[in-house]
């Protein structure tokens, strides 16, 4: 694998191994699930290059997730601040 130029940070393509390596799995399963994950919508290799581009993999793992980022405001804004109204007590 160090001679797998698609390891490299700026490589935007990624070969099998690559991908495998992205999704936890080993090359030979990877090969095994592949048409099971394309069926399931996972990006086919680049037609001219032959390989996978990077950021589809990535987008394809993100959009499987299932549980969002959670809105975290860290400093209410303007609009987000609550006044106490001390006389109401």
């Amino acid at each position: 694998m160090s001679d797998d130029i698609t390891f490299k940070k700026n490589s935007a393509y990624g070969s099998v191994s690559w991908v495998a390596e992205r999704l936890g799995l080993s090359k030979s399963r990877f090969i095994k699930k592949k048409k099971t994950f394309e069926a399931e919508g996972f990006p086919t290799p680049d037609h001219l290059t032959g390989v996978y581009h990077k950021a589809d993999v990535d987008a394809w793992i993100d959009n499987r997730r299932r549980i969002p980022d959670a809105n975290v405001v860290m400093f209410p804004g303007p609009k987000e601040r609550t006044e106490v109204k001390l006389d109401a007590l």
